[in-house]
């Protein structure tokens, strides 16, 4: 797996070999600036893409031999929460929220129903700020932390799992989930449903892209979500497909003994 530390030093040496170099030399400087430009391209790409595992390990991609798929939702609690609960709760259908802390505030049941159902609730930061890759690793633990407090508050629980806004994750992102002990949670399918306004298009693509293994990526706030939700639903069960918990998918344990 690329770390990196690993790339930080290609880094310095390509910087070294920019910083003295004779351009009375032979040999061409692009030498130099064409393996620069690609690693910056690969390091743009590693943090983009959190199934790529070049910061962090993340958990993205369940078992291709097991008849399963996992549903998990971001940027919650939100108003249509309940509506997507009394979706899952009639399919008897299990999901994660990613909760965003700043949400919480007069959505406290909404919370305490996700885990009274037997849903799990995660941590998706406090702020979601469209800065939060470039924090301090000070400012990562401030911001995390505050929304791991209101989860123990809400629901009793102290939470082990995290999923970065946006998915983006960085040198400091990483340093802030190793000192947290976080379990990051990914996706392999990624609906980008707060983007696509056609239901039919959206659901194409969720539904092609839904076989064993997968972890599906869902907002609480796209509208009509409560319908979509149905729709993924039906379709599961006319593959032979279970849904299941991150717990069941992964074997891993979501919550800290308090």
């Amino acid at each position: 797996m690329l770390t990196f530390r690993n790339t930080a030093v290609v880094y310095v040496l390509l910087i070294l070999g920019l910083m003295t170099y004779d351009y009375s030399h032979e040999l061409s400087i692009w030498y130099y600036v064409v393996p620069f430009v690609a690693v910056s391209l690969l390091v743009a790409w590693g943090s983009y893409f959190i199934r790529s595992g070049f910061f962090l390990k993340a958990f993205c991609d369940g078992d291709k031999n097991k008849s399963q798929v996992a549903i998990t939702f971001d940027d919650g609690p939100h108003e249509q929460t309940p509506l997507i609960l009394d979706v899952l709760k009639k399919n008897n259908a299990k999901a994660a929220f990613f909760c965003i802390g700043k949400n919480f505030r007069g959505k406290e049941e909404i919370v305490k129903r996700i885990a009274e159902e037997g849903h799990l609730v995660g941590n998706h930061s406090f702020s979601h700020s469209n800065f939060f890759d470039f924090f301090s690793v000070k400012k990562l633990l401030e911001d995390v932390s505050k929304t791991d407090a209101l989860i123990l508050q809400t629901i009793g629980k102290k939470n082990r799992l995290f999923r970065p806004p946006f998915g983006v994750t960085t040198p400091n992102i990483s340093q802030m989930v190793a000192k947290n002990k976080y379990l990051v949670m990914g996706w392999n399918v990624r609906s980008y449903d707060t983007s696509i306004k056609d239901r039919g298009k959206l659901l194409h693509r969720v539904l092609t892209r839904m076989q064993n293994g997968s972890v599906i990526l869902l907002h609480d706030s796209t509208p009509g979500m409560d319908e979509i939700l149905q729709k993924v639903l039906d379709h599961a069960k006319a593959k032979n497909l279970n849904v299941v918990s991150l717990e069941e998918m992964f074997a891993i344990k979501a919550y800290e003994p308090v």
